[in-house]
């Protein structure tokens, strides 16, 4: 993945078979101009990439990498950790308690989503806890944000909009779901992101917009 404009890569030990085997991730930085790698650090297991801060790679570490099958499992995240580009030197930031949610890295801050909707913000320097916001609304997308409005932005399986305060998780709105997001949307990952200002979602078998502004008015 690019990071901060540096191609990076999470690279898995294999068994002699071609799997997947136990044991730590190598983090790799690729060269621009010609592809060498060049090996920084390794991180643990079950790590997931956030993006950059300042220009170092940021990840989000599990709290347990063992393998689960079971459905709706969600996997406790505590730590995050900043890796320096040029020396490796790996900055571990714990978080206050572990925390459930898909990360996401925006504006400094990594925002955790659960299946159930709630979302909880996180301070990629500190760790610190800044907020967490019971929505109930379930199957929620990654959220984006829009620093006019100060506000984040989801979307879920049916359509149903959400903008979220940024400085303390308040519900700014919602809208009503689609009225037919097709067959597919129970089992399609929702997606939302900002074009200039209009907020562009996807359910199912549909894309829609609405203006942040006028949120009912969707076409």
């Amino acid at each position: 993945t690019a990071l901060a404009d540096a191609p990076y890569a999470l690279c898995s030990p294999v068994t002699s078979d071609d799997l997947a085997a136990e044991g730590p991730y190598d983090l790799l930085r690729l060269n621009p101009s010609d592809g060498t790698q060049r090996e920084l650090t390794t991180l643990p297991r079950k790590t997931l990439t956030l993006g950059a801060i300042r220009g170092k790679p940021l990840f989000a570490v599990a709290k347990t990498a063992k393998e689960v099958y079971d459905s709706g499992y969600e996997r406790p995240y505590n730590a995050l950790v900043r890796v320096d580009p040029r020396t490796g030197r790996t900055t571990r930031i714990p978080l206050r308690r572990s925390v459930l949610g898909t990360p996401t890295l925006l504006g400094g801050v990594v925002y955790f989503v659960r299946t159930n909707g709630t979302v909880t913000a996180v301070s990629a320097d500190s760790g610190r806890e800044l907020w967490q916001r019971a929505t109930d609304t379930e199957s929620l997308s990654a959220p984006v944000l829009s620093k006019r409005y100060g506000q984040l932005y989801f979307t879920n399986r049916f359509g149903r909009l959400l903008a979220l305060k940024v400085n303390d998780g308040a519900e700014a709105w919602r809208t009503a779901a689609l009225d037919d997001p097709g067959t597919s949307a129970p089992d399609t990952e929702p997606k939302v992101m900002l074009v200039k200002d209009a907020i562009v979602g996807t359910a199912g078998d549909t894309a829609f917009s609405v203006r942040p502004d006028r949120p009912s008015d969707r076409p």
